[in-house]
C-alpha cells in the first residue's frame, strides 16, 4: 500500500502510514445473497505516535467484478463502518469532569444511530460545561436558558449564537413537538454541527484554560529560580567579599 495521510481517532496526530503501520486483508462473501458478488475489506491501523500506539479498524463491503473474470473491478461501496473505535472521539484532558466526558462520548457514538438523540445529549453536554466552567451556583441552576443568562456577560457574542443553536436543535431531538403529527428529525451530519462546538468548547475553555495554568506555573518556577540563584549569590558574596569583587 502506498503511503497515505492519516489522522488517529484515538491521540489526533496527523501522520503519514506506511505498509509497516497497516494491513489490508479482503474477504469474499457469500454469492447466493441479492448484493451479488461482494467483498469484505478489513482495514486496520497501528497510530504511530509511540505515546499512543491505538489500533483502529474499518470495515467496508464492496460490490466488485464477477469473480470468473480475469482482472477484478472494484465497483461501488454497499456499507461502510467504524469497528474500532466505534466514533472519533477527542481525546480530553483529566480537568473536564468525567460526567461531561461520558455525555460527550454518547453523543459521538450514538451519532450514526440516530441524530436526533445524538442532538439531545450534546445539549445535555452543554448544560453540564456551562455548569462546571463558569460555576454555576446550585440556587441558579435549573433550566438551561435561565443558567446562559446568567454568564451571558462572561461569553463571546460569536460562542453565544453558537451555543444557542445547541441547545434549540437539541430541544428539537430531546422532546417532540406539541402537533404529535409534525416530527421535526436531526440527521446525523447536522448533530455532527453540534459536536463539534462541544468540542470547540472544551478547546477554547478547559484546554487553553489548562494551557495557560501550566504557562503561569512555568513562569512562577522560573521567577523563584532566579530568585534563588540572586538571593544564593548575595549569600556567597558576604562569604568571601573578595571573590565577589574580583
Amino acid at each position: 500500500m502506498a503511503a497515505m495521510n492519516w489522522e488517529c481517532s484515538y491521540c489526533g496526530t496527523f501522520t503519514t502510514i506506511n505498509d509497516g503501520d497497516s494491513t489490508d486483508d479482503h474477504a469474499m462473501l457469500n454469492l447466493q445473497s441479492k448484493h451479488g458478488a461482494v467483498k469484505l475489506r478489513v482495514f486496520s491501523v497501528s497510530c504511530p505516535n509511540p505515546n499512543c500506539r491505538e489500533l483502529s479498524i474499518d470495515l467496508v463491503i464492496r460490490n466488485f467484478s464477477h469473480p470468473a473474470q480475469r482482472q477484478m473491478q472494484w465497483g461501488s461501496i454497499v456499507h461502510q463502518h467504524r469497528l474500532w473505535p466505534e466514533g472519533k472521539v477527542m481525546p480530553l484532558p483529566v480537568s473536564i469532569p468525567e460526567a461531561i466526558q461520558k455525555t460527550y462520548r454518547e453523543a459521538v457514538l450514538v451519532l450514526p444511530v440516530s441524530g436526533a438523540a445524538s442532538a439531545a445529549l450534546s445539549r445535555r453536554c452543554l448544560q453540564g460545561i456551562v455548569r462546571d466552567y463558569f460555576e454555576i451556583p446550585q440556587n441558579r441552576r435549573g433550566d438551561l436558558g435561565a443558567e446562559l443568562s446568567f454568564v451571558k456577560d462572561k461569553i463571546n457574542s460569536q460562542v453565544w449564537d453558537d451555543i444557542q443553536a445547541v441547545r434549540g436543535v437539541g430541544d428539537i431531538g430531546a422532546h417532540m413537538d406539541k402537533n404529535v403529527d409534525v416530527i421535526i428529525d436531526v440527521d446525523p451530519n447536522e448533530a455532527a454541527l453540534l459536536i463539534g462546538l462541544i468540542e470547540e468548547l472544551f478547546k477554547v475553555w478547559y484546554i487553553e484554560r489548562d494551557r495557560r495554568k501550566e504557562h503561569s506555573s512555568q513562569l512562577k518556577a522560573l521567577l523563584d529560580g532566579k530568585r534563588t540563584q540572586q538571593k544564593n549569590a548575595k549569600i556567597a558574596a558576604k562569604v568571601d567579599p573578595d571573590s565577589a569583587a574580583g
